[in-house]
């Protein structure tokens, strides 16, 4: 879901009777202000897929469906009201001590045994879906602003000069990329090989948030413009 607000507006002069009132219009007629706001459900994530080789045991793991692939399945008692440790939009977390989402909630599908003994298991098909509206990374807004005015110059106004500041990120909201959501069981490892989660910080693993070159590293910014029109 996603909603765009924008718009723009241009204080208009007063009644010009008199010298005060003259310049009294002068001063607040033309200053223009100006936003563009979107705000968006966050992106979605993939369900984590399953390496339990699967389409290797169906002959399909070349041409058209080479990487193919099915889903991890829910854990006995687990659903989508798992899938996460921290809510992404409390910013409650730290993402160099934190995991965001839970990795046990997750289970292997049967792997691929050996059809030829009996009782060995095959592999099995994953009845999830690959996406799930309610499993979603944090909404990340967008809120820009603009502020300035114009200066009508010549007969009739017919040229135009406007001072504008434009800001992006206006309120300087911070934003983590998505976190790893490939496989469950990957290991976790800090930025400090010998460091522990703590004092090196979390790099890999599921349910990881980058923080070094992620999204995040967009904070506000501000532009002055000057555009002139004839």
């Amino acid at each position: 879901m996603r909603l765009v607000i924008s718009g723009s507006y241009t204080t208009p002069g007063l009644h010009k009777d008199g010298m005060a009132m003259k310049a009294l219009s002068f001063a607040v007629k033309d200053w223009q202000i100006g936003a563009v706001l979107q705000y968006r459900s966050g992106s979605l994530i993939q369900v984590p897929s399953s390496n339990n080789q699967l389409f290797a045991q169906l002959n399909r793991g070349g041409g058209l469906f080479s990487g193919g692939a099915t889903y991890y399945n829910f854990l006995p008692g687990k659903g989508l009201d798992d899938v996460f440790l921290k809510d992404p939009n409390c910013h409650c977390f730290d993402p160099t001590k934190d995991f965001v989402l839970n990795r046990l909630a997750w289970d292997q599908p049967a792997a691929n045994g050996n059809p030829a003994i009996s009782g060995d298991p095959v592999a099995q098909f994953s009845p999830l879906a690959a996406y799930y509206d309610s499993y979603r990374w944090m909404r990340q807004p967008s809120e820009n602003f603009n502020f300035g005015r114009n200066f009508r110059i010549g007969t009739e106004g017919k040229m135009n000069l406007q001072i504008r500041a434009e800001f992006q990120n206006l309120f300087n909201r911070h934003f983590y990329s998505a976190p790893s959501s490939g496989n469950p069981i990957t290991t976790v490892t800090t930025n400090n090989p010998i460091g522990s989660a703590t004092t090196g910080g979390l790099s890999a693993g599921f349910g990881v948030v980058p923080y070094i070159n992620g999204i995040g590293s967009s904070p506000r910014t501000g532009l002055m413009v000057a555009r002139f029109t004839f």
